[in-house]
């Protein structure tokens, strides 16, 4: 009997080990997680909100890029949708109207011209500080792009900052760096 008692507590004890480093590592585990959720949370990726963004509305950061999709898309639907009336019509990429769907198609087809249909082969945006101020909201970007010019793929790219404004909770954009015309501070 004697013998099946050792047997079994050397059995048990190497089960309490094993239970044991198996504890030991979820809770490694678990603290590397936690620390990794903590580390994303404090890192504010130059927000400068302060949480004000009102809930159920959409992060102004997502018309930004919403709005940028919709040249790439060619959908006039989201560009109306994503800017202000005053907006699209100071905007002015071409010679073309962009406050009606027709000038912002011609709008389009402006740009375009003469380049060959593989002309733009990048476009990336990268949001680079965001403050809100109630129903105020500044974004700022770094966007860089590919293109063909002669044959040989060219890079840019250039830092924007749009203004939004809240209008029956959504974000709009109501005027950007590139409309600018050197007469004009940005606010």
């Amino acid at each position: 009997m004697v013998g099946m008692q050792e047997v079994g507590s050397s059995v048990a004890s190497r089960y309490w080990k094993h239970l044991t480093a198996l504890a030991g590592l979820a809770i490694i585990v678990l603290g590397m997680v936690l620390g990794l959720v903590a580390g994303i949370a404090s890192r504010d990726g130059g927000r400068d909100d302060g949480g004000q963004v009102p809930l159920g509305v959409p992060d102004p950061t997502e018309v930004v890029l919403a709005w940028d999709r919709s040249f790439r898309d060619a959908d006039c639907t989201t560009f109306q949708e994503t800017t202000t009336a005053d907006f699209r019509a100071a905007y002015g990429q071409a010679e073309a109207d962009y406050s009606t769907c027709a000038g912002f198609r011609e709008g389009l087809e402006e740009i375009q011209v003469g380049k060959p249909r593989d002309f733009w082969r990048t476009y990336r945006i990268e949001v680079t500080h965001v403050s809100v101020d109630g129903s105020r909201a500044r974004i700022e970007t770094e966007e860089s792009w590919e293109y063909l010019e002669r044959g040989e793929v060219e890079q840019a790219s250039d830092t924007y900052t749009y203004d939004l404004v809240l209008v029956d909770g959504s974000w709009l954009i109501d005027d950007a760096s590139f409309l600018y015309d050197g007469a004009e501070t940005p606010v």
